[in-house]
């Protein structure tokens, strides 16, 4: 009998608006502050250039990209604050971690500007809820547990999450059984009492397969084809489906 059910987060509750001048905008304003922290800290003439900063973290994310964000073996996750050292290494300067954990999280929390939440979505989720489902969610970021829910917040969805699971936090990445099952701990239910729903064959269904849950592959905001992962237990095109799914099972 299935008592949860455990989301992921970008292309299953929500979009990413790819607009370029949005996108910029908030992440541009995003490290002026943190050049302005950095001149209040270490003092005006230390202190790179905004653009330079932004575009040495963004070289040292892109060295990683195979790396760390591809599929691939290498789940493990460093802290989010090592691409910021990286790339204020290549300027020159370097911060103790102290600092670092400081400036480093409104650098990955601006992805809340650009998020598109489809208006049937969260009625979809709160009908799960109101059926006595336990909710959560699990979700591959380099935000930390505070952005993430102000994102859920944001769009009505977390005062529904029981359990929040954060990669950042981890130090893994999805399909790392030790994200799901977090997950399922603090929803105080078995593998095979519960269902993950995602968009990605690989992060979340061969994921939740492998540690038992049942695994719902949705393709409401983006079509991956399943060829070469785990199969899912069923397939939906908008997460109003889900609810039949389950009762079918």
């Amino acid at each position: 009998m299935i008592r949860a059910v455990v989301f992921d987060l970008g292309h299953t509750l929500w979009d990413f608006n790819f607009d370029g001048a949005r996108e910029d905008g908030p992440l541009d304003r995003a490290y002026e502050q943190a050049r302005a922290l950095l001149a209040e800290r270490l003092g005006e003439a230390v202190a790179p250039p905004a653009a330079d900063l932004k575009r040495a973290v963004g070289d040292a994310l892109r060295e990683d990209r195979e790396t760390y964000f591809e599929l691939g073996d290498r789940l493990d996750q460093p802290p989010t604050w090592t691409w910021v050292d990286r790339g204020l290494r290549s300027l020159g300067l370097t911060l103790d971690e102290s600092l670092l954990r400081e400036i480093t999280p409104p650098l990955f929390a601006t992805e809340e500007e650009r998020l598109i939440c489809h208006d049937d979505t969260l009625p979809a989720v709160e009908a799960l809820h109101r059926e006595g489902y336990a909710l959560g969610c699990v979700t591959n970021t380099l935000a930390d547990e505070p952005a993430i829910r102000s994102m859920l917040r944001k769009h009505g969805f977390e005062p529904l999450m029981k359990t929040v699971v954060v990669s950042a936090e981890e130090g893994w990445r999805k399909p790392h059984p030790s994200l799901f099952q977090k997950a399922l701990r603090e929803l105080n239910v078995a593998p095979g009492e519960a269902v993950f729903v995602g968009d990605s064959p690989f992060h979340d269904i061969g994921g939740a397969r492998a540690v038992g849950m049942k695994a719902v592959l949705t393709r409401q905001y983006i079509a991956r084809p399943a060829d070469g992962y785990a199969e899912p237990d069923a397939l939906i095109g908008h997460l109003r489906e889900l609810s039949g799914v389950i009762a079918r099972w």
